[in-house]
């Protein structure tokens, strides 16, 4: 990844997002987590919502989503795959997911992020097509959400989606996202 120097006005929005962020810690999320076994590191437990509304304060803004992805913190990610703006280069975005939290992150970087940019059916076949479980997660729910909200008009055909479910994927978590998805195609 390329290293930029940060200026204070973003650095300060940064911050004040991390202390932000911190604020809407729930630690009853995390117990119930930990009570079914799930792994919790790297989150505080802010609910999806939360992180939502505290996104619709802020602009896209390419530097601040770096800067939060970087983190590699679950609720920090969240709100970067918010802030992303759909103008941000497709490479950039493809060496994001080297460094993507969980798959959780993954489906959220597909339905908040791919899902609305306009090479999503490009993006989306190729990372489909990759080795790369999460790369693969956020791809089938990318598509899945284009062609939701798009219906007659979405960028990529339910021939293209369909081919994409049919793949033999190994991960068990990406089997399972494309068989829930073939079941409402």
């Amino acid at each position: 990844m390329n290293f930029q120097p940060i200026n204070k006005e973003a650095e300060a929005t940064f911050k004040g997002i991390e202390r932000r962020i911190f604020r809407l810690q729930s630690g009853g999320t995390i117990d119930s987590l930990r009570t079914i076994g799930a792994d919790t590191s790297g989150q505080i437990g802010a609910s999806f919502v939360s992180l939502k509304q505290l996104a619709s304060c802020y602009a896209p803004d390419e530097t601040l989503a770096l800067l939060l992805w970087q983190t590699c913190r679950r609720e920090e990610q969240i709100m970067a795959c918010f802030l992303l703006p759909t103008g941000t280069n497709k490479e950039k975005i493809t060496q994001l997911m080297d460094t993507c939290q969980s798959m959780e992150i993954a489906g959220y970087v597909g339905s908040l992020h791919l899902a609305r940019r306009p090479d999503v059916a490009e993006i989306a076949a190729e990372w489909a097509a990759s080795e790369v479980p999460a790369k693969q997660a956020a791809a089938l729910t990318a598509a899945a959400r284009q062609l939701i909200l798009k219906k007659e008009c979405s960028l990529i055909p339910k021939s293209q989606f369909a081919e994409m479910l049919r793949r033999p994927y190994a991960d068990p978590y990406v089997r399972m996202l494309a068989a829930r998805y073939r079941f409402n195609l």
